[in-house]
């Protein structure tokens, strides 16, 4: 038999990993490309402070400071918290959000005029938040049971590789309340993290783009972007967030802080 000296067969050994996992990207349907992009970068607990910024014809109207918190409560169910801390006008401001695989999701928003939560009507989540480019469905990491992912040809942006794929929702309830007919998902190939999205509204017209960007490897194999940007494309106005600090420690998330009372008391203002 023949022998290859130790170096060449450790290339041929790299070469066939290499021409393996290319083959294995190639023949990835997009639910699987999905399924991957949430087991690299999920996590259990996670909290950001982060710095928005709003915009319209490209001068900015106003700058807020606000927390972001996120926590995993079991299978199935994930817990999310964004709170305003400045400016005064918008202190206090609170969306509470759980996250359900198998059912609807539940949302609550809590004014501190009203020391009281309102609950987010299943159609009011197509609406805009507050006053950003963001809706209230952008808020949350979907489920993806309820939605169909179509993988389309791979492009190259701005140099990197990219899977394309498209996501439809296909959850009846879904469907209703979801003011989008799909979401175009950029994924970058060498670490599946999302870094673009083109949105079309209910009749399929692009209106909206989010991009993120300064990309960190913050743990593993684990990515964020530091900075996200939500343009909508008719109006133009445009919504940039900024983290200026990120946790994925399960003390920086209580399970208190995942409640409606929690808010009542104003404990998210102290």
């Amino acid at each position: 038999m023949f022998n290859l000296p130790n170096q060449l067969r450790m290339y041929a050994v790299i070469l066939a990993m290499l021409v393996a996992g290319s083959v294995m990207a190639q023949e990835q349907t997009g639910r699987q490309i999905l399924d991957e992009s949430h087991k690299r970068h999920s996590r259990d607990y996670e909290s950001e402070s982060q710095r928005m910024t709003l915009y319209a014809n490209n001068a900015v109207t106003e700058t807020r400071e606000l927390r972001r918190l996120a926590r995993k409560m079991g299978e199935g169910e994930t817990r999310y918290l964004m709170n305003f801390n400045a400016p005064k006008g918008v202190r206090g401001v609170a969306l509470l959000t759980w996250s359900f695989d198998k059912r609807d999701d539940d949302q609550w928003l809590y004014m501190p005029a009203d020391s009281r939560t309102k609950r987010i009507a299943k159609g009011g989540r197509r609406t805009a938040f507050m006053g950003t480019d963001f809706n209230y469905e952008d808020l949350v990491t979907e489920s993806r049971d309820k939605f169909k992912y179509d993988r389309l040809p791979d492009e190259v942006i701005n140099g990197v590789p990219h899977f394309v794929v498209d996501a439809i929702a296909i959850d009846p309830e879904l469907v209703r309340e979801t003011g989008y007919k799909s979401r175009r998902l950029f994924l970058i190939k060498s670490t599946y993290f999302v870094d673009r999205i083109d949105y079309t509204d209910r009749r399929g017209e692009m209106y909206k783009r989010q991009t993120m960007s300064d990309l960190v490897n913050v743990q593993g194999q684990v990515w964020r972007a530091n900075k996200s940007r939500m343009e909508n494309l008719r109006d133009s106005t445009a919504t940039e967030i900024e983290v200026t600090n990120r946790n994925f420690t399960e003390a920086s998330v209580p399970e208190r802080m995942f409640l409606e009372r929690y808010l009542t008391a104003q404990e998210h203002m102290k």
